[in-house]
């Protein structure tokens, strides 16, 4: 059985109360306890704090996600707006306009398309 991350610090984490607490009876029987305690302690702090990186960049990585997906949806909405302007103004007949409306529906297509060949995918592994 692998253990978790989880389990690896917590295990280190023991291990080293083990020796803090039992420190007398291990010198006594030879073990060189004050320098694993040291080293032991180094790495069990660097585990703990490499997690907590870790956790503070998760969350960090979430809210630039969730930034970036507004401002995308942001700056859609307004270029669609814009060409609904275009094609307000010069007429829905307009070779510009027909082009115009052409690309968001490309477009559309595109996520359509990527969104059915994620169901398959998803589907298989299933």
């Amino acid at each position: 059985m692998a253990l978790t991350e989880t389990m690896n610090r917590e295990f280190a984490q023991r291990i080293l109360n083990v020796l803090t607490t039992n420190a007398d009876t291990l010198k006594a029987a030879g073990v060189d306890v004050s320098g694993r305690i040291e080293v032991l302690k180094g790495m069990v702090t660097e585990a703990f704090d490499a997690e907590n990186t870790q956790i503070r960049m998760t969350a960090d990585l979430r809210n630039t996600t969730a930034r970036s997906r507004k401002s995308a949806a942001t700056a859609y909405d307004a270029a669609s707006g814009v060409l609904n302007l275009i094609v307000g103004t010069i007429g829905r007949n307009d070779a510009l306009s027909r082009e115009l409306r052409m690309l968001r529906t490309s477009m559309s297509r595109v996520k359509s398309a990527a969104v059915t060949e994620a169901a398959k995918a998803e589907k298989r592994t299933a």
